[in-house]
């Protein structure tokens, strides 16, 4: 432990950091509040400079997730080009409405009067919202 480095103790003001009762009486006085406040004996610190470079601690911190991930930067080839079209031909098969035939035919449906071009339209759009969602792990 350093000088600058505070112990348990002192930063707790209890000498056992596993102290049920103590931890409980701090975080559960009433347990039916809606609204909850912790003591934080620390800085919180917002900014919206969102600049890159603004905040090298931070980049770096982003760069160590991203090599400890999946890069799309240097992960994935963007010299290849796709068809997106293309590519959704099969998942739909015969049908242009492909897994949004049951749409079409529910009554007064907007997409009853969808064409071939809107369902791949709609096809493409899916497709790429789906894309999305993996890319950014949502």
């Amino acid at each position: 432990m350093t000088d600058q480095m505070s112990s348990d103790a002192q930063i707790l003001g209890r000498a056992d950091v596993n102290d049920l009762e103590a931890i409980m009486a701090i975080s559960n006085s009433d347990m039916d509040s809606v609204i909850h406040q912790v003591q934080d004996n620390a800085d919180a610190i917002f900014t919206w400079d969102y600049e890159k470079g603004a905040r090298p601690a931070l980049d770096k911190l982003y760069e160590k997730a991203k090599n400890a991930q999946w890069n799309a930067q240097t992960d994935l080839d963007w010299s290849i080009e796709v068809d997106p079209e293309k590519i959704l031909e099969p998942l739909q098969g015969n049908n242009a409405a492909g897994p949004f035939q049951a749409m079409a035919e529910i009554e007064g449906s907007p997409f009853a009067k969808f064409g071939e071009k809107e369902w791949t339209q709609l096809g493409v759009e899916s497709m790429n919202w789906r894309l999305s969602q993996f890319m950014h792990g949502e």
